[in-house]
This record gives C-alpha cells, structure tokens and sequence, in this order.
C-alpha cells in the first residue's frame, strides 16, 4: 500500500538560492518541501524579493505554480494570490515578482 506523505511549510527551513547562475543571491529563497522523499511530485515553496526579474529561461520539465502570497507577473498579466500558471516543458518564459514580492509553491510535472 502507498504511503501518505505530507510537511507543514513551516517545519521546512528556508534556504538561500545561490547554485541557479540566473538567480540574484538574496533574492530567491525556497522551501524544498518533498525533498528525500521518492513517492511524493516534487514541490517547492518559493520566495521573490520585491521587484525580482527571472530572466528568459526554460526547464525541460513542466511546471506549475500556485501564487499565495504577493503578486508574480507573466508577460503583462498580473497573477495574485489564487493564481496559478501551467508553464509547459521548453517553453520560454520569464516571470517578475510584484512590489511586496511573491511566495508560490512551484510542483514539477514530467
């Protein structure tokens, strides 16, 4: 029988993006909240600074990303809290944090 996994964000520390050559050090943080665990999708929270600009870039898996705290902005389009963006796998795309910055939880889809 599978196994039922689950974290509270809160237990997760926060760690300091410094490996991504595109990313600021400072700027990005993020909760790796799956982890070590094999069975579970791959979740991130993640954090902007105010008015961080992620450059073009593209992964070679899908993404989603669930905003719930701050504003992200794709292209012109302002996505608040209750947002989510479906980022297909190779797609170019740059996203930029609002004034206040942004918190959304990223999940990886193959």
């Amino acid at each position: 029988m599978a196994e039922i996994f689950h974290v509270d964000e809160h237990d997760v520390p926060w760690v300091d993006v410094v490996d991504d050559p595109n990313a600021e050090v400072g700027k990005i943080r993020v909760k790796p909240l799956t982890v070590g665990v094999e069975t579970a999708t791959r979740v991130q929270y993640i954090e902007y600074a105010p008015d961080y600009v992620d450059p073009m870039h593209s992964h070679d898996e899908g993404e989603v990303f669930l905003v719930s705290e701050g504003e992200l902005w794709l292209d012109d389009a302002r996505n608040g809290p209750g947002s989510i963006l479906c980022i297909p796998r190779n797609a170019d795309y740059a996203v930029r944090s609002g004034p206040e910055g942004a918190r959304f939880f990223r999940v990886v889809v193959p």
